[in-house]
Formats: C-alpha cells, sequence, structure tokens
C-alpha cells in the first residue's frame, strides 16, 4: 500500500532533504510539495493526502496557524529547527515533531507512526475481498480465497504487513488480505524463517537483501526494525 504525502517549508534545501528521504520509502510517495502554508492551505481543500510534512516558521501563516484552520487534516509530522514549539503542537494532535537536522532514522520513526495510525483508520475490508490461511503444514498452508483454495509456500512469502484485523500477505505472485492476526500469523510460519521485526511487520529472513541502521531491504521494499524486536533480530542473524 502506497501512501501520500505534501511536503511545506520554505526552505527548498529541506524540501529537497525531505524528498530524499521519502524517495528511499518505496511505499511513500511524494504527491505535492510548496513553499507556503498559504498555497498547503490551497492544496489541501483539492486534494487528499495521508501524511503532511509540516514546516513551522513560514511567513504571512505559520505552519501552526495552518493546522488551527484545518478542519479535516491528514497525519501531521512537523519538521522545524525550533524545539520551542513541541507542546503546542502535540495539543494540535500532530503526529510526531521533527527538530532539524533530523536523521533518516528519526523520520523513519515518524512515518511509522503515521502508518500505523492511518492503519488503524482503514475501513474493515468487504468479505468477498478476505482470505483465510488454515492450519500450516510442513512447507505451506491453503489460502481460502473466494471459492477456490490457494496454496501458498512459505519460501514464496516476502513478508507479512499488519492491516488492523487484517494481515496482507506479500508473496513473489501476488497479495493476499486475510482476517487474521500477526500473533497468529507468527504461530503459523516457521520461526526458522520467519521473524516478526516491528509490531507491524514479519519478514522472511531468508529473502533480506539489505540491512542498514534500524532497516530492512528486501528487494525494493524496507521495513523499519522495532526497538523491541532488534536485539532478537540480530541474534538471529548471527546463526543464519
Amino acid at each position: 500500500m502506497n501512501y501520500t504525502c505534501l511536503i511545506v517549508d520554505d526552505e527548498r534545501p529541506a524540501i529537497k532533504l525531505l524528498q530524499a528521504y521519502v524517495d528511499k520509502l518505496p511505499f511513500l510517495e511524494v504527491k505535492d510539495s510548496c513553499e507556503s502554508a498559504i498555497q498547503a492551505l490551497s492544496k489541501l481543500q483539492e486534494s487528499s493526502y495521508d501524511i503532511l510534512f509540516l514546516d513551522i516558521q513560514m511567513p504571512e501563516l505559520t505552519g501552526l496557524g495552518l493546522l488551527k484552520v484545518l478542519k479535516n487534516k491528514p497525519e501531521v509530522i512537523l519538521t522545524t529547527a525550533y524545539r520551542d514549539y513541541a507542546v503546542e503542537g502535540f495539543a494540535l494532535e500532530v503526529t510526531d515533531y521533527l527538530v532539524k537536522p533530523f536523521s533518516f532514522d528519526r523520520f523513519l520513526q515518524g512515518v511509522n507512526k503515521a502508518i500505523n495510525n492511518l492503519n488503524a483508520q482503514t475501513p474493515p475490508i468487504p468479505q468477498a475481498a478476505m482470505a483465510e490461511p488454515a492450519e500450516a503444514d510442513e512447507d505451506h498452508f491453503f489460502i481460502r480465497n473466494k471459492h477456490k483454495m490457494d496454496k501458498v509456500e512459505f519460501a514464496e512469502i516476502l513478508h507479512v504487513e499488519s492491516m488492523r484485523e487484517y494481515v496482507a500477505i506479500h508473496t513473489s505472485k501476488k497479495r493476499y488480505v486475510v482476517h487474521q492476526t500477526m500473533n497468529k500469523m507468527e504461530e503459523l510460519l516457521p520461526p526458522q524463517q520467519f521473524m516478526r521485526v516491528h509490531r507491524s511487520h514479519i519478514v522472511n529472513l531468508k529473502k533480506i537483501t539489505q540491512v542498514f541502521g534500524n532497516t530492512i531491504a528486501i528487494g525494493e521494499s524496507q521495513f523499519p526494525i522495532g526497538g523491541n524486536y532488534r536485539k532478537t533480530f540480530f541474534d538471529q542473524l548471527n546463526l543464519l
């Protein structure tokens, strides 16, 4: 699932840095960017966005001023050189508060918070689109897909993504949306091959192509490593 972003900052280098950070994450897309809160107000009235990266100190209308007049806000991540506005920002129910200069890891933490919030708001998927996994066998399980059963080999699964009451099972062939919990998926998948690395992500250890900082790459997809899972994950890597 891709999430759209709007970047608002009156400094072009700041916009370019955020664009570069977003480009590292295949599930994020910069839909628009602008250099003033007034321009942003117009864009937010014309279009919808999942995440708003918003500077505070801008001429004519500040970022906080913009938030005060918005009725339907996306997930808002404030990006500012000033620490003094954090209390006011969180009082306006922003998702996160990033103080410049911030690292990619810190940026990713904010993005994860926003995505978790967005997933929590996702309406239930219609019954016709659901599939249900059966009990695991030695190297596969079956998924009920409408009026048929699809065999899913463990070796084909790339990763599993939480979608509140549902999970998305991403394989090398297709994506299944399943009415299931992440805890149950952990039980179904062999622990020597699969590991939960974040409350929203289970990855196939054999499919990992790169690990950098607190991020895992499987092909072009990237996943954060949650703080509670970090030690176990790196201990497991040493055993591979």
